[in-house]
């Protein structure tokens, strides 16, 4: 069974990752743990150690227990692998990675809603993946029901993290998906090709070979993409033809350096974002 890591508070993108977290664990037996995090105001320092040092701690934690309770016990009848929050208090970013490294988690799921302005996504997922996470990312935008998800491939994408974090993660899911390679490119008119019946040759057969190759994997683990393809396009047109797909999967570098299209890409489509990192 696939252990998840989700983050929980009081607002409203916590409430809809749960819930959609809830609905994909129903799916694939996954075992949910939350998590609240009560982060002190940086002046504000720890009065002393030990007993002293806990109540201080209990006490900040008193106000957002009955709400995080609450929010739990609402799904909780729905979704029977979802466990009651383990309450810290301390630098987010530090307990979660604390959690996750003793946990040996296998997904870490977080909200954070959908906004035209794509900023806040990218430096959230940026500071994720450049913290050192020992797993893949869910990032849950909108609620939505898991009917067919992407696959993204790019040219230099690492198959052996991108294709077993699929599976692994959606392992009893029976989700149909598409699996396609992605060019982006400059402003210009943006282009979707399935295939019938197989990898049609494109660009000289480099992407022939990269979805054949990823086709082999899945294959082997028993999944078979209901349709191939290429996209091409900037960020935000690829995105936008990725509208109708209710999760997207793709993998990042560790370290964004500089302007990446792929990161762009994901913080633009409305869906449930998978990253693995590679």
């Amino acid at each position: 069974m696939i252990r998840a890591l989700i983050l929980v508070d009081n607002r409203l993108a916590s409430g809809i990752a749960l819930r959609y977290a809830c609905r994909l664990a129903n799916q694939t037996g996954m075992d949910l743990q939350t998590i609240y995090i009560e982060e002190a105001e940086r002046e504000v320092r720890p009065p002393g150690t030990g007993w002293v040092k806990r109540t201080w701690e209990k006490g900040l934690l008193v106000s957002a227990g009955a709400e995080i309770s609450r929010l739990i016990d609402e799904e909780k009848p729905t979704c029977p692998t979802l466990r009651k929050a383990k309450m810290v208090v301390g630098d987010r970013q530090m307990e979660i990675l604390r959690e996750l490294d003793e946990g040996s988690y296998d997904l870490f799921i977080e909200g954070t809603l959908y906004a035209f302005n794509p900023s806040n996504f990218q430096v959230n997922l940026e500071a994720r993946l450049s913290g050192g996470f020992p797993c893949p990312i869910l990032m849950v935008k909108n609620f939505v029901e898991l009917k067919k998800a992407a696959l993204l491939l790019e040219d230099t994408t690492d198959l052996w993290s991108l294709v077993p974090s699929f599976f692994k993660t959606l392992e009893g899911a029976h989700l149909e998906f598409d699996l396609l390679h992605v060019k982006f490119t400059k402003p210009g008119r943006l282009s979707f090709r399935e295939d019938e019946g197989g990898v049609e040759a494109a660009d000289g057969g480099e992407i022939d070979e990269r979805i054949a190759s990823a086709r082999k994997m899945l294959a082997e683990a028993g999944w078979s993409p209901q349709g191939t393809g290429v996209l091409r396009g900037v960020p935000v047109g690829v995105a936008d033809d990725l509208q109708d797909y209710s999760l997207v999967v793709a993998c990042l570098p560790r370290q964004t350096a500089g302007k990446n299209a792929m990161l762009e890409l994901l913080s633009r489509v409305p869906s449930a974002v998978l990253v693995c990192r590679q």
